[in-house]
């Protein structure tokens, strides 16, 4: 045989040798290789943060509810691949994975715009997000969230759009979402670590607001006018609403031996000296802000004094029946009386139970809700 057909053998054998050892992918046809090879990148390639848009302010120096979202990355543990971006309004699908929706206002327009435009804006947005494979997250604040626009025709279309809402407590309704996902309202120790703190004043209540003070307050204010209960004094503290200022006044004046009135937004430091100086946090129930009025005083360890609720039943088995305090119905001046008598019988002790209420393991969970939305968008 000649040699040159001999080396054409040779040849034939070492390519032979050599398609068997070649990757699985070259095997495939070349389309499908393709597309092998772009997976293989795609999975080989660090991927970018998911980007979430959310309807509110971005967090300052005053604690507000995004802080859940973000965490605490003082020590560097809050949730890192998640872009977070906050605006106050949406007229169209923003360039993000993600839509946490906390104010339907946000999409729609508040009441004074007509009831039509509203539900035509609800499925324009809709519409836009759907196009986009962008995921919409409804996140249902507080108690009294839930049903703040139950007989709007616009919520209810984003509602049933939405992959999931998020609630603080499992005792809040929620309606037409997918899922609902319960978070709890994190701890805020960590956010106060070295704020000047004050002693407890032997017999202070507080009522409290961060900013306007809910008219829920007007009740429980003048119990307290009327109870009058020996070695106690009432402090109240947030803006006064415009159309109660001469109730509040009124009461105020009437007592000024045992009931004072801070008239005016306060910023953390201020609220902190303020809680850390009460003996006995009261809470009007029912109001968004009540939950954070709750944790605030929790986490400098005052106990709080709120209504028999699903969801305060639930946090006072968490945390303990000593630090959350429950009384039935309205707060009435008898009622108000047999708390203050049982709160002296029986004191709180040691601290209240918040460790399943750490910061970054709350903002771990807000981040895995959104991470599973984008998936499914």
């Amino acid at each position: 045989m000649r040699e040159d057909v001999l080396g054409r053998f040779r040849i034939h054998r070492a390519r032979v040798y050599s398609w068997r050892v070649l990757s699985p992918s070259r095997l495939l046809r070349p389309a499908r290789r393709r597309e092998a090879e772009s997976a293989a990148r795609v999975a080989s390639t660090p991927q970018a943060p998911l980007r979430v848009v959310v309807t509110q302010r971005p967090p300052s120096h005053r604690v507000r509810y995004v802080d859940q979202l973000v965490g605490d990355d003082s020590a560097g543990g809050a949730p890192a691949d998640i872009h977070l971006e906050f605006r106050d309004s949406l007229r169209d699908a923003p360039d993000a994975d993600v839509v946490v929706l906390t104010s339907v206002s946000a999409v729609v327009g508040d009441r004074r715009v007509p009831v039509g435009e509203r539900e035509r804006r609800a499925r324009r947005f809709v519409r836009a997000l759907r196009r986009r494979r962008i995921a919409l997250v409804r996140s249902l604040s507080g108690d009294s969230a839930a049903a703040s626009n139950s007989g709007s025709r616009a919520e209810a279309i984003l509602d049933q759009f939405a992959m999931t809402s998020i609630v603080m407590s499992p005792a809040v309704p929620t309606r037409s979402a997918r899922t609902t996902t319960v978070i709890p309202h994190s701890h805020l120790r960590s956010r106060f670590l070295g704020y000047p703190r004050t002693d407890a004043v032997a017999g202070r209540l507080l009522f409290l607001a961060s900013g306007t003070l809910p008219g829920a307050y007007e009740g429980p204010l003048k119990v307290f006018a009327a109870a009058a209960p020996d070695g106690w004094s009432l402090r109240v503290v947030g803006q006064v609403p415009q159309d109660l200022a001469s109730s509040f006044a009124r009461t105020v004046n009437r007592y000024p031996a045992t009931i004072s009135l801070c008239d005016e937004p306060l910023s953390d430091a201020a609220l902190v000296t303020e809680v850390g100086a009460a003996e006995l946090v009261v809470v009007a129930s029912g109001t968004q802000e009540s939950l954070a009025v709750t944790m605030l005083a929790l986490s400098l360890d005052r106990p709080v004094l709120a209504e028999d609720t699903p969801s305060n039943r639930l946090l006072a088995d968490e945390v303990g029946h000593d630090w959350v305090r429950l009384h039935r119905g309205p707060l009435t001046s008898a009622t108000l009386e047999h708390e203050l008598v049982r709160f002296r019988e029986h004191p709180a002790a040691g601290r209240p139970d918040l460790d399943a209420r750490d910061p970054n393991a709350i903002a771990a969970q807000y981040a895995d809700v959104f991470r599973a939305a984008a998936s499914s968008a």
